[in-house]
């Protein structure tokens, strides 16, 4: 990525589409301090990110959803809500678990398992598909209630319904939110889209 300038504003939702290798994944490990670029700053509020106690407040602001999701061997609430267990005294807030398990399409899968939500996923959830483990991500990130939700290709590996089904229940928080997607489609109802192509980011269609 080279002299690239992008301003999202609080409630935004931005779409991002381009090429496998474009720098997609890399522009939102940025903008999350993932990575940090070699030139140029980051500037929330007109505040320079320069600091790492400034990282740290920025990054808890952050639901990222990413490609490769990880889940630990244990139930799928916990999963789910793990953040808060952390062993801690937290208690889960059930009204928001069972909200983020209908907004990610889980609840019917969920009533077919003998143990339901205490139905343990196996060790990085390999007693589950790709798509059931891409949902119980996302149904993660909308738990954590953060004010900025970044999905990176969260719904690859869904057939085409319940796909289309939780990018309109992403699309619907009251969030600021950037959603990458290899299908431009999933990107219509996005206020801003924007290819990533050739180190820029330009307005789709531009």
């Amino acid at each position: 990525l080279e002299n690239l300038n992008l301003k999202i504003n609080k409630g935004d939702k931005i779409g991002i589409f381009g090429f496998s290798g474009a720098g997609k994944s890399t522009l939102v490990d940025i903008i999350s301090t993932l990575n940090k670029p070699t030139n140029g700053e980051i500037l929330i509020d007109n505040q320079k990110l320069d600091r790492h106690n400034s990282f740290k407040a920025w990054q808890n602001q952050i639901s990222y959803v990413s490609q490769n999701s990880v889940l630990l061997d244990d139930s799928i609430r916990n999963n789910i809500t793990f953040f808060e267990n952390d062993y801690s005294d937290n208690e889960v807030n059930n009204e928001r678990l069972h909200k983020a398990i209908y907004d990610s399409q889980l609840s019917d899968f969920i009533k077919k398992l003998p143990q339901g939500i205490d139905t343990n996923v196996g060790d990085l959830g390999n007693r589950l598909s790709g798509g059931q483990i891409q949902r119980i991500a996302i149904a993660r990130a909308l738990y954590k209630n953060k004010d900025f939700l970044i999905f990176d290709e969260p719904t690859s590996a869904l057939d085409n319904d319940n796909e289309k089904k939780i990018i309109e229940k992403i699309l619907d928080q009251n969030k600021t939110i950037i959603l990458i997607s290899h299908n431009v489609d999933n990107l219509e109802k996005c206020d801003f889209v924007y290819e990533i192509k050739n180190k820029k980011i330009l307005p789709k269609d531009s």
